[in-house]
Order: structure tokens, then C-alpha cells, then sequence
């Protein structure tokens, strides 16, 4: 369907496991220029995925997963795109992650949701 065009940005949520850091891995493998994000805590793996961009967020006090209001992603994404957003996001994450996909995502770009934890 080549919705998305090799040298396009994407956004991958929680790049440091899982299937999105496969999704990163196959994104990379395709041309496309990958923003992932991931705690400091599994920042390591997310480096292996060699991802474009990282976001690089603190953890939740006590916890092992990511604090999405610890850092400004939005403005993360809209100054590595030029103010024009991503054209594809990978969210496996959810509630925490929605109103910033949406607020990140290019004019008739591609938001994929899925898992939702």
C-alpha cells in the first residue's frame, strides 16, 4: 500500500522490548526515520534497535515502566520533524501514550494502537 515512504518519520512507543523494538528493527530495516522512546532503565536494548531518535524518559517512582509526563514528547517530535510530525505511530502502550500520538502525528498519518497496557 506504501502509506509510508522511505526517509519518513515514525514514532515507536517503548522501543526497549517487546514487539515494538522489533517494529523499530523492521522500521530501520525499511528506510524509515524512527523516533522510539524508552526508560532509562531499558535504555540499552532500545539502543539496539538503532533507532534514528531515542526519548529517553524517567521511570515511574518504585516501578520498572516508563513516565510518559517526565519528559515533553510532542515538542521532542515536533523539532526533530520540522513542526510537521510523524507519519506512522506504533503505540502498544495506551492510555498514557494516546493524546500525545495524536498531538505527535502528522496531517493524514497512520496511528496503530494496539496491546494497550
Amino acid at each position: 500500500a506504501d502509506l509510508i515512504q522511505k526517509g519518513e518519520w515514525m514514532l515507536i512507543f517503548s522501543v526497549g522490548s517487546g514487539t515494538c523494538q522489533w517494529a523499530a528493527q523492521m522500521a530501520k530495516l525499511k528506510g524509515y526515520k524512527v523516533i522510539g522512546t524508552c526508560s532509562k532503565g531499558k535504555l540499552d536494548k532500545a539502543r539496539e534497535t538503532h533507532c534514528d531518535e531515542l526519548i529517553v524518559l524517567d521511570e515511574v517512582k518504585d516501578q520498572k515502566y516508563a513516565d510518559y509526563s517526565s519528559v515533553d514528547i510532542v515538542e521532542n517530535v515536533m523539532s526533530l520533524t520540522q513542526g510537521q510530525g510523524v507519519k506512522c505511530i506504533l503505540d502498544g502502550v495506551g492510555r498514557s501514550t494516546s493524546e500525545i500520538s495524536l498531538k505527535c502525528l502528522a496531517r493524514r498519518g497512520i496511528f496503530v494502537s494496539f496491546g494497550n497496557a
